[in-house]
């Protein structure tokens, strides 16, 4: 059986069901700073930072766009920015160990005008407060190898499958069974629609 990893591969392109708002507001701009970026950046086009509450900066570039990560120490969540080449905010909003995106997520014209906010919490009133919840209760260790929280629509095989929205949590049972346990949890009412075990994935 493949990793539960897999299973939520385009996790980060699902729209579907969720509330979006278009927008049209005038705010203060946010501004990547290019100047200090461009004096600072390594040989990989990066440039990494640690502010006095130790939160961690990772910033980098192509040829279309900025783009900044920055990881507060005492937070599960990364709040991920995307710049348009003249330094202006394109994208921000934040994300759970690259699994899923959290809360409100807005996008801005080029001129820096907030056009479009996307909540990616809105169809889950089982919230991410009542999953870490279960997981303390059950005493899931967040930083065993395996660990993963999930969320999506429609869980099941082909024949059952709806677009109802659900979480998945994928915790270590044994490094020396190298098992994984899956808990399949209703994205509405928080009831356990199923459990089970898989292997390790394979490393390939």
């Amino acid at each position: 059986m493949k990793s539960i990893s897999t299973y939520f591969f385009l996790l980060m392109f699902v729209t579907g069901c969720i509330a979006q708002n278009p927008a049209q507001k005038t705010t203060k701009v946010k501004t990547f700073d290019i100047e200090t970026f461009e004096k600072n950046k390594n040989h990989l086009n990066e440039y990494i930072f640690i502010d006095n509450d130790s939160t961690v900066t990772i910033q980098s570039d192509d040829d279309y766009e900025y783009y900044e990560t920055i990881n507060p120490k005492e937070s599960f969540f990364q709040s991920i920015n995307r710049y348009y080449k003249n330094g202006n905010i394109k994208l921000e909003g934040k994300i759970f160990r690259r699994f899923f995106q959290k809360g409100i997520w807005k996008e801005y014209d080029e001129q820096g005008h907030l056009i479009k906010e996307t909540d990616y919490d809105a169809p889950y009133t089982f919230t991410w407060e009542d999953i870490l919840k279960l997981v303390k209760d059950r005493k899931l260790d967040m930083d065993a190898y395996g660990f993963e929280v999930s969320r999506s629509f429609g869980f099941g095989r082909q024949e059952e499958t709806t677009e109802e929205p659900f979480w998945a949590i994928t915790h270590n049972i044994s490094e020396e069974d190298m098992l994984l346990g899956v808990i399949i949890i209703d994205g509405v009412t928080g009831k356990i629609i199923k459990e089970y075990n898989e292997p390790y994935p394979s490393e390939e």
